[in-house]
């Protein structure tokens, strides 16, 4: 598009008014209330599949009565109104039609072409122009037809918008006369006001409101009804084409919005008011500024306004025709160019008046077509616009949602109509539209959804197929159903197998085993991750178990197939089974399950699978962690063996295991650990097997196990060559000598010589290890030093040979002295220690016995059971005796049993109870030896028969005046 520059000038003063008499005729009509409707209507082909940008509109043919009226005549002008259209004719007929093109109404008034039709505001009148020089109004509700006659050819008319509620009847027309006349009722009839003229034909003419827009030769002016004066004046556009070629086209966008499209030019002009100083140096209340101009390649055979953009008529020869050009060809030469297809362009002004769309479209008969021979009508509160060619006419109007869905169907852009539809869905949704899933009568999501997944396995692409498929399938099981299915005969069950519905809907076991078993022969890995999302009751758990243990079978140690079975059982409450291969994938938790289902005798049989845990373990820690020792032992599997030896026997344990004797070893190593007695019956075996993977644990266990055949352990150790073990062996079987030897001729230890004669405690033993010691310096070296008190040092020290030379031999016999030296330095300090600790617990125990007794006031005497004590008489106490063991005795009873008599001890009264004379008495007592506890005697000599004479020879007590002493 080209801008360009143009001026409104202010109106012309010197305008000349012209008065054209006319007369008025009245015809009835009746209006044809009924149509038919053509069901065999064509839609138009627009050659559209040549773009790849969707159109703005969709198009149809007027079909119905326009074809029968196109068969003999042809179309000159076109008009459109809210309730119908009007459609001119060469013939000079004016027909009204209903928006499908029914014919309503006929008027055959005119005796050459209908050049323009009006149409006023209320749909009531229509006004008809022609080259016959008349004008008609038809009333379309009445029988009122009034005729004027100008006699020069009308090309415009335009009826006064209120034509049918004013008295005045007022429309305006111009033509070859080159006359504005406006025609108007008064009381003597109508009358004729020239209101422009001398300017050229007028070919176009548009009334909206108070405003009358007209074009001739020089331009276009408007006309203000309310004032009476022109408001403006737009030029023709410099080096126009002559404006007979190609007529002006005029449409009010609004009441104060103009839109010109001349030639090849387009201006958009805007009414406004003047300011009131202005208004008052005689300047008209209004005045037209354009706000948009620009130039197209085409010629421009109707303009009408779009939601905020133009729509455009273009026309278009097959030679390219400059404006320059154009107005020096004469008509004839233009005539013989075939004109191409016209098009339909929607320019859009705030984009820089950048085209948007453009449509061809398929006029019947374009190519001997000039552009004053089409016709755009339109009607704008419905967006429907009227492309009129002589013999057909099209119709417009904005793509609805079905004509998107259709285009991009069409043009293979599924997807965009997948999304449009959800879209649409969620729109209706959101406004609370009843079936908000039915976006229209001619698609429906689903059905776009499963095209587009066809489309998509048709373009091999799979995994953007699955991905819809969750949206498309939606709940419907069938569909699901047969979608896996196809995916599965073209091998591509992984697109979709993470995506089948587990539930809402749920399909049938078939189809989810199927899934399972495609995944088990290719891709065992998402098997695994399958099975931990699906849960078990989808499918038919035990035929899949048989199906996975027998491709198990073919790889034994397949990592997958394993956990998936380990899954599977645990899933299916089956822990029993499940262990085995938790056990074999070496799960930590394998033992934590064993414990808590005790499963134990799952797992009885199973040792071998059990002690290689404990060997994955082992070999882990020491990859973790090089450092750490960790005793086999010590180990879950077989610390879980030995703790449950009621449930799995080791006499079971030992028979799995006998061909893995490592593993035997580590069992009965553990075993022995926890209980020497557990694995009696095997300990010789043991022996073979410490021998073997545990050495140095093999002499411990000699000395520890109390079962083995000394026979056979020495044999086995004789085999190993094994010399320790079989010197020990040698002497618990009692051949001490042929032990000794072993040590003295295989080892050449004297230490170990000597440890082993101490051990014996055999003097025949130490006599052989000194003779043949005799004649080995380094024995006896080694005696001299170790011997210690096991034996006499002179005795060594005498049996060595003259001239033997013994290195070191002083040193040993100063240590022999050293040792000696100490020896009598510690009998000495002990000796001392021993005599210091007599005397201390001597002299603690008698400060002991010198202590008082406690004595209480209830005591009785044990042999006459009377109350040692009296409380009634202080001076009658009896002499009382208490032992240490806390027995009390009156004196004369204990006494009287003894040699010693009461009446031979010193009285005590003599010496007025002084403590001397307690003292003697007390000494006298102890003297006669005899003074000991009747009753602790009797126990100790194992009966109570004194005690018993005792009771039977009770007496009473022989009361003394002198006062009691308890010693």
């Amino acid at each position: 598009m080209t801008s360009l520059d143009n001026t409104i000038d202010p109106a012309d003063p010197d305008d000349t008014h012209v008065d054209t008499h006319a007369t008025t005729e009245q015809q009835e009509e009746p209006i044809d209330s009924e149509s038919e409707v053509d069901d065999d209507e064509e839609d138009d082909d627009d050659d559209d599949s040549d773009y790849d940008e969707e159109p703005k509109l969709r198009y149809r043919r007027l079909g119905a009565s326009v074809r029968e009226l196109f068969a003999k005549d042809a179309a000159s002008v076109l008009k459109v109104s809210d309730k119908f259209v009007v459609l001119g004719t060469h013939w000079g007929a004016v027909h009204v039609l209903d928006f499908e093109g029914n014919v309503v109404k006929s008027f055959q008034r005119h005796k050459a072409t209908v050049n323009d039709i009006s149409i006023d505001a209320s749909d009531e009148y229509i006004a008809s122009a022609s080259d016959d020089g008349k004008i008609f109004i038809y009333g379309l509700y009445t029988d009122d037809i009034q005729h004027f006659d100008y006699r020069r050819p009308v090309k415009a008319v335009a009826i006064d918008p209120e034509y049918a509620r004013k008295n005045t009847h007022q429309f305006a027309s111009g033509g070859m006369a080159e006359q504005l006349i406006m025609n108007e009722k008064g009381w003597l009839g109508h009358q004729n006001t020239v209101l422009h003229a001398n300017e050229g034909p007028i070919y176009s003419i548009q009334w909206r409101n108070n405003l009358i827009a007209w074009a001739n030769d020089a331009g276009v002016k408007v006309y203000d009804t309310n004032s009476g004066l022109r408001i403006s004046y737009i030029h023709r556009p410099a080096n126009s084409p002559r404006p007979d070629l190609y007529k002006c086209r005029l449409v009010w966008k609004d009441d104060k919005t103009l839109m010109i499209g001349w030639a090849n030019t387009v201006k958009v002009a805007h009414v406004f008011e003047t300011p009131r100083q202005q208004q008052a140096t005689g300047q008209p209340p209004l005045f037209m500024k354009i706000i948009t101009m620009f130039q197209t390649d085409y010629i421009i055979g109707g303009i009408a306004p779009f939601n905020d953009t133009i729509l455009l008529l273009a026309y278009l020869t097959e030679d390219e025709i400059s404006s320059s050009d154009v107005d020096t060809l004469d008509p004839a030469s233009q005539r013989r160019r075939l004109a191409t297809r016209p098009e339909l362009h929607i320019v859009d002004p705030a984009q820089d008046n950048e085209e948007v769309s453009v449509d061809v479209l398929a006029m019947h008969g374009f190519e001997h077509y000039q552009a004053n021979d089409y016709t755009l009508g339109f009607l704008m509160e419905e967006d429907m616009f009227y492309i009129m060619g002589p013999k057909d006419v099209i119709v417009a109007r904005p793509r609805d949602l079905d004509d998107h869905l259709e285009w991009l169907m069409e043009h293979g852009k599924y997807g965009e109509a997948l999304q449009a539809a959800r879209e649409e869905q969620q729109r209706r949704r959101v406004a609370g539209v009843e079936s908000p899933d039915t976006i229209s009568q001619r698609f429906d999501a689903k059905t776009i959804g499963q095209t587009y997944l066809n489309y998509l396995i048709d373009q091999k692409r799979y995994e953007d197929a699955a991905k819809e498929s969750t949206d498309v399938l939606a709940n419907d099981k069938a569909e699901w159903e047969t979608w896996v299915f196809r995916l599965a005969e073209l091998g591509q069950l992984q697109a979709i197998a993470h995506r089948i519905p587990m539930d809402n809907p749920r399909l049938s076991s078939t189809v989810y085993e199927m899934v399972l078993a495609w995944y088990m022969q290719c891709d065992q890995k998402t098997l695994l991750d399958i099975i931990h999302v699906w849960p078990v009751d989808l499918y038919n758990l035990p035929s899949i178990v048989v199906a996975m243990e027998d491709q198990l079978a073919k790889d034994v140690d397949n990592e997958i197939l394993l956990e998936c079975l380990a899954d599977l059982y645990t899933y299916n409450n089956q822990p029993d089974k499940a262990i085995e291969y938790n056990l074999r994938l070496f799960r930590p938790n394998a033992f934590d399950l064993i414990q808590e289902y005790d499963m134990f005798e799952a797992v009885k049989d199973k040792a071998v699978l059990l002690l290689e845990f404990d060997q994955h373990l082992l070999e882990k820690t020491k990859r973790d962690d090089p450092t750490t020792s960790t005793k086999p032992s010590s180990l879950p599997a077989v610390q879980l063996l030995v703790k449950n030896t009621e449930v799995m026997p080791p006499s079971k344990i030992v028979r799995q295991l006998r061909l893995h004797r490592p593993f035997l070893h580590t069992y009965l190593d553990a075993l022995f650990d926890r209980d020497h007695h557990l694995g009696a019956e095997f300990h010789d075996l043991q022996v073979e097997l410490y021998a073997e993977y545990d050495y140095p644990k093999l002499l411990d266990f000699l000395r520890t196990s109390t079962y083995i055949s000394l026979e056979k352990a020495y044999r086995t150790c004789e085999k190993k060559d094994l010399v320790p073990e079989m010197v020990f062996v040698l002497g618990r079987m009692g051949d001490n000598k042929k032990a000794l030897m072993l040590i003295i001729n295989r080892l050449g230890d004297v230490q170990r010589a000597i440890d082993f004669a101490k051990e014996q405690k055999d003097d025949d033993l130490w006599e052989d290890l000194l003779t043949y010691s005799m004649d080995k310096p380094m024995f006896i070296r080694g005696l001299l030093e170790n011997v210690g008190t096991d034996i006499e040092p002179l005795r060594l020290i005498q049996r060595i040979p003259d001239n033997l030379e013994i290195d070191g031999l002083k040193d040993s016999l100063l240590k022999i002295l050293q040792d000696y030296n100490l020896q009598m330095s510690l009998h000495q300090g002990c000796e001392k220690i021993l005599v210091s600790d007599s005397v201390y617990l001597a002299d603690r125990m008698y400060k002991t016995q010198k202590r008082g007794v406690h004595c209480q006031d209830s005591m009785q005497c044990a042999i006459c059971e009377e109350p040692v004590f009296s409380h009634d008489d202080m001076d009658s106490y009896l002499n009382a005796m208490i032992f240490f063991c806390r027995h009390a005795f009156h004196e004369q009873c204990l006494l009287e049993k003894t040699d010693v008599h009461v009446q031979d001890l010193p009285s005590i009264q003599s010496t007025q109870n002084s403590l001397s004379s307690k003292v003697n008495h007390a000494a006298i007592l102890k003297s006669s030896g005899h003074l000991v506890c009747p009753l602790c005697l009797e126990q100790q000599a194992g009966g109570n028969a004194f005690v018993n004479r005792m009771k039977s020879q009770r007496k009473s007590p022989v009361r003394s005046p002198q006062p009691s002493i308890v010693y």
